[in-house]
């Protein structure tokens, strides 16, 4: 009888001390080690996210020793495309070359800024035998080429935000190889960029010198070069504000205190 008292004794005790045990696991041991785990992911994630930093730093630290050329080399694109028309400064240039090569400016004229648009390229429309016999593949792989024509769409050129043209027309008058020298100068020589965009040459007959137009020698040309320059703004630069003309009036009521304070509601 005692023996048998004693081993529900044991019995039970090993009962609790499994009971324990279990609930130690789930209550104690088991949650600290999913709060470890997760620490230990959470750990690793900002392992990797301050690598991605560091490497992020490093770049920048590479970029900021290289200022200086990024900016020189910015001075010298805005030299060929300034973020200003700059028309007069433009013009006291071609002034310059037409005096350094023995042409008259007669007329020089800038039209109204407009926006720089790739022009489309037509394609080559098929004959009707090869229409006819690329009907099937057409229908077959117009789903692929659908996807190609998009694929090259993105991977055209890529036309800068706010890229203005200026139309521009000059007129010289001088001899034919003084002319064709000013236009090889301005296309050329000078730093800003020129498109010509069309030549038109009038060969001269000896004449005396008018109002606006020198003399001329038989075999002298008048050469009206007509193109385009341009001009990008730079967002960069900041845009000042003009100073107000006048005191700015500040908002009252007519006959009230402007010194009483306001009251709430």
């Amino acid at each position: 009888m005692a023996s048998n008292a004693k081993r529900a004794w044991i019995g039970g005790t090993a009962f609790a001390a499994a009971v324990l045990a279990a609930g130690s696991w789930f209550f104690a041991v088991s949650p600290n080690l999913t709060a470890a785990s997760e620490r230990r992911a959470e750990a690793e994630d900002t392992r990797a996210f301050n690598d991605v930093l560091n490497l992020k730093l490093a770049k920048l630290k590479s970029d900021f020793g290289k200022l200086d050329t990024y900016k020189a080399d910015l001075a010298a694109a805005e030299t060929q495309i300034p973020p200003q028309a700059q028309l007069e400064t433009y013009l006291d240039g071609l002034d310059a070359i037409a005096v350094a090569r023995g042409v008259t400016i007669t007329a020089a004229t800038a039209g109204t800024p407009e926006e720089f648009v790739l022009a489309e390229v037509e394609e080559p429309t098929p004959t009707p035998s090869e229409s006819a016999d690329s009907e099937d593949a057409a229908t077959d792989e117009e789903t692929s080429d659908s996807n190609a024509a998009d694929k090259e769409e993105k991977k055209g050129p890529k036309i800068p935000e706010g890229l203005t043209a200026i139309p521009v027309s000059v007129t010289v008058l001088g001899t034919y190889d003084s002319t064709m020298a000013f236009l090889d100068d301005v296309y050329r020589t000078t730093p800003r960029v020129f498109l010509v965009s069309a030549l038109t040459g009038t060969s001269q007959k000896e004449s005396e010198g008018t109002a606006g137009k020198p003399a001329t020698a038989s075999g002298d040309q008048e050469l009206v070069i007509t193109g385009y320059i341009y001009v990008l703004p730079n967002k960069l630069t900041p845009e000042t504000s003009e100073p107000p003309a006048g005191p700015i009036e500040l908002p009252s009521k007519p006959g009230k205190n402007p010194l009483l304070p306001v009251q709430g509601d």
